[in-house]
């Protein structure tokens, strides 16, 4: 299929032959735009839905779920001849590791640009308006990307975002050189490439994290609702739907505290659909009934906590990180990475040597600031 955009057309790579094709055209190109569309908000089992990669001057959408394979996609990503650009590329890279295995290399994410460059709105849309004037319709941005066959117009708003994203990166690289900050974003580009796959199901809840404000529920409760996260989670997946849609947190609660005991009981519980009381109902009700007995409960683990000498390091190296985010007009975790702060302020290093092992994947900001950070820990 083809659909024009900006003077361009979009091609859906819905064939082996078709995605060979456009592979050849784009292996020779210096830079590729990149997007992905899942189906997070309609699935329990999480997958990239399309794919769209845009040179400038020709656009495709690859269909993953037509195509099955793209392994052969993956020599693009891995190459560090020609530059892939995203915008907030972490989710992206961690779905299409996870999906395909791919490697990354060579990326420049535009949202990590504009967060550098102190942006305040750092949005795709905001970013396309502050800079072309340009408004992106976001109307199918919680859409169902998992339906098939999917609407011309879907196709059309998938492709939007990888049609301004290099001219996009053009004006914020030039901004980056201009302000001497491109080797610290460059930094941040190649982290983003090592970021793990993401997980190939969600992690199942434990009772505490939904109980909010509810924290000091009874044995019985607590493991009422305990039971109920079990229950819910087995039910997603067998609908493969995602948690939120089976029940939300907020009943779950409701029912772990109001503790019905007969379907018209459930019936009263806000929130609890007549299709999940119709088909899970007595699940439910014996999710709640074999609670009554219970004397103890799984509760989260403590975690240690930190010594006084790394809480004043980390005070320390928060208040440095600040000072120089104001001199460099960049947000303060632009100059030292949450992560890598926390690091320092636990492992305390000694002398440069030690904090360079730390810093080892942001050498420009162990170039500027290890002097400064051994100072302030000293």
């Amino acid at each position: 299929m083809d659909i024009v955009i900006k003077s361009q057309k979009i091609k859906l790579l819905d064939s082996p032959e078709l995605l060979t094709d456009a592979i050849k055209w784009l292996e020779d190109k210096s830079v590729i735009a990149v997007d992905t569309e899942s189906d997070s908000l309609f699935v329990y089992y999480e997958k990239v839905c399309l794919l769209q990669l845009t040179d400038g001057s020709r656009n495709f959408i690859a269909d993953p779920l037509v195509l099955g394979n793209l392994d052969h996609l993956n020599p693009l990503f891995e190459s560090k001849s020609i530059l892939k650009i995203f915008h907030a590329a972490e989710y992206d890279i961690m779905c299409l590791k996870r999906d395909y295995g791919f490697t990354f290399n060579n990326v420049f994410d535009t949202m990590i640009a504009a967060r550098i460059l102190g942006r305040k709105e750092i949005g795709l849309g905001s970013l396309i308006e502050q800079e072309f004037g340009i408004h992106l319709e976001k109307k199918f941005q919680k859409s169902n990307w998992g339906l098939r066959p999917l609407p011309e117009d879907m196709l059309l708003y998938a492709t939007l975002d990888t049609s301004f994203l290099i001219d996009l990166r053009d004006h914020l690289e030039k901004e980056l050189i201009d302000r001497d900050l491109m080797a610290l974003a460059q930094e941040d580009f190649n982290r983003v490439c090592k970021s793990p796959p993401a997980a190939a199901e969600p992690v199942s809840i434990q009772w505490w994290r939904i109980a909010g404000n509810n924290r000091d529920l009874t044995f019985q409760q607590a493991a009422a609702l305990q039971n109920l996260c079990v229950l819910r989670e087995q039910i997603a997946k067998k609908m493969d739907l995602p948690l939120f849609k089976v029940i939300q947190n907020d009943v779950l609660v409701e029912l772990a505290l109001q503790k019905p005991v007969t379907e018209t009981d459930l019936s009263e519980i806000k929130g609890l659909t007549k299709f999940i009381i119709k088909k899970y109902g007595k699940s439910i009700l014996t999710a709640i009934e074999s609670s009554k007995n219970a004397r103890s409960l799984p509760r989260p683990a403590n975690i240690p906590r930190p010594s006084m000498d790394v809480l004043n390091r980390k005070d320390l190296l928060k208040n440095w990180r600040k000072e120089m985010g104001l001199k460099y007009d960049v947000p303060s975790d632009v100059i030292l990475p949450k992560d890598i702060l926390e690091k320092i302020a636990s492992e305390n290093p000694k002398g440069k040597e030690d904090l360079k092992l730390i810093m080892n994947d942001i050498p420009w900001r162990y170039q500027h600031f290890s002097e400064q950070i051994l100072s302030v820990i000293r």
